[in-house]
């Protein structure tokens, strides 16, 4: 596989949205203090430990960080994330957020590269540098899998040492050749996009699929369609009927995702 083997796999369960912070806050979050229950002081410990063995692991610890930040695991001596990773990492805020960006952009494109893997597509190399992935960053999402492809086969065919110059320069290529989207389009995507997320989680009997009687009626599928579903009724151009995403699926109508 691909992705990268999280130590004491930390974080399997975790991030079915993006981790990237986009950017960072420029007032600091204050949570109440209170108390952390058994099952947070073992997420606590366990993240500190990934951040105790050193910082130079930066996707483990940026995910470590996200994971503290998400569940708010610093709240029974902190009130703020930022102050926790001053006073107990010394680090500064804009650190802790570059190593969480840059952890999510190795996460999205492990997913992708055995997403790949899965339909038997050429997997891709994820970056192990962190430079590599704070440069990725920067880059809209939509183009960061194609600008670190690019990087890559630059690499391959020339020898050249990808760095981040080079994919900050093959994202602006990127950018000027992309025709300009109005934003009507960019809005339908958005709508588009907030329904094929819920459509992946519904249920099959949720959604029907219409079959209409001019389409069986061309096709000679009058009699099986009645024997099918044990329906004598006439079938003219005009009858309607409904199934399923599931039986959709069975009949060869959709694929599964």
């Amino acid at each position: 596989m691909a992705k990268k083997s999280f130590s004491n796999d930390l974080l399997r369960d975790l991030h079915s949205e993006s981790l990237l912070t986009d950017i960072v806050p420029q007032v600091e979050e204050t949570t109440t203090l209170s108390a952390l229950n058994i099952i947070e002081l073992d997420r606590l410990s366990l993240c500190e430990s990934v951040i105790e063995k050193g910082l130079n692991t930066f996707v483990e610890v940026g995910n470590a960080l996200f994971e503290i930040r998400n569940n708010k695991l610093y709240r029974d001596k902190f009130t703020t994330f930022e102050g926790y990773c001053r006073d107990r990492w010394n680090l500064k805020r804009q650190r802790a957020y570059e190593l969480m960006d840059a952890a999510a952009v190795v996460n999205t494109l492990s997913e992708i590269s055995d997403k790949n893997e899965q339909d038997s597509q050429v997997s891709i190399i994820v970056p192990t540098k962190e430079s590599h992935a704070a440069a990725l960053s920067k880059v809209p999402e939509e183009f960061r899998s194609e600008v670190w492809e690019k990087a890559l086969e630059k690499n391959q065919s020339s020898g050249k040492v990808i760095t981040a110059k080079m994919i900050d320069n093959i994202a602006k290529g990127l950018e000027n050749n992309v025709i300009e989207v109005s934003p009507e389009i960019v809005e339908r995507k958005g709508l588009v996009k907030q329904i094929r997320e819920k459509v992946k989680k519904a249920k099959l009997d949720q959604i029907l699929v219409e079959i209409k009687g001019d389409f069986l009626i061309e096709n000679d599928l009058v009699s099986v369609w009645q024997s099918l579903n044990q329906d004598s009724s006439e079938i003219t151009e005009t009858y309607k009927a409904y199934i399923s995403l599931g039986q959709a699926e069975e009949l060869g109508l959709i694929r599964k995702a």
